[in-house]
């Protein structure tokens, strides 16, 4: 198997997968310039993006969240996944789905707004009650979908790794020290560093 990775893009989150799993996989760092325009790469991904991985047999699979569970599933002994048909196993796919259709669009929105020197307030304003669903959700357990670190994690964590440049107050607390948990994780360290080499 092989990870087609840009440092610092979605594919961040295939590769802490990768590590979290602990079986050997072969990378293929990419530069930033426009994959789009490369053909070799558009024949991976029809919209030249990453993640992409390949797999043994020559397949590819692309999109962080479809990638990360197919990698839970195919990796079960990893335990980021719980067993199929459980309850706990569809709160990973809702805490999955929420991190792409809800976390991502919502957080990045602000990051972006502020970046540019634009008004905050109404990308803050759609962010919070998505930060007050993964907060209380993090002070009941503590993961995102239970007691047990999941690709959810993954995901999530993934996504608001920069949410400590952000002020969002004391009753936000339980959300930075989720964020602080996840990213300290040794597969998540283990990962930062293969590309550091």
């Amino acid at each position: 198997m092989r990870l087609y990775h840009v440092p610092g893009s979605r594919s961040t989150r295939v590769l802490w997968t990768l590590e979290e799993i602990g079986q050997p996989y072969e990378l293929t760092v990419l530069g930033r310039e426009r994959l789009a325009d490369s053909d070799p790469h558009r024949q991976r991904h029809p919209l030249g993006r990453v993640p992409v991985i390949e797999l043994d047999d020559g397949r590819h699979l692309f999109e962080s969240g479809a990638i990360c569970l197919y990698l839970a599933d195919l990796h079960p002994e990893a335990q980021l996944i719980p067993a199929l048909a459980t309850t706990e196993r569809g709160l990973v796919y809702q805490w999955t789905v929420f991190a792409m259709s809800e976390l991502e669009p919502k957080f990045f929105d602000w990051r972006f707004a502020e970046r540019r020197g634009k008004d905050e307030g109404t990308a803050r304003a759609a962010f919070e009650p998505v930060a007050v669903a993964i907060r209380d959700a993090v002070t009941r357990a503590e993961w995102i979908a239970g007691e047990t670190f999941t690709v959810a994690d993954v995901m999530c964590a993934s996504i608001l790794a920069k949410i400590a440049d952000y002020d969002l107050g004391p009753d936000f607390a339980p959300l930075r020290a989720y964020v602080e948990r996840a990213l300290a994780r040794p597969a998540k360290l283990r990962a930062e560093a293969v590309v550091d080499q």
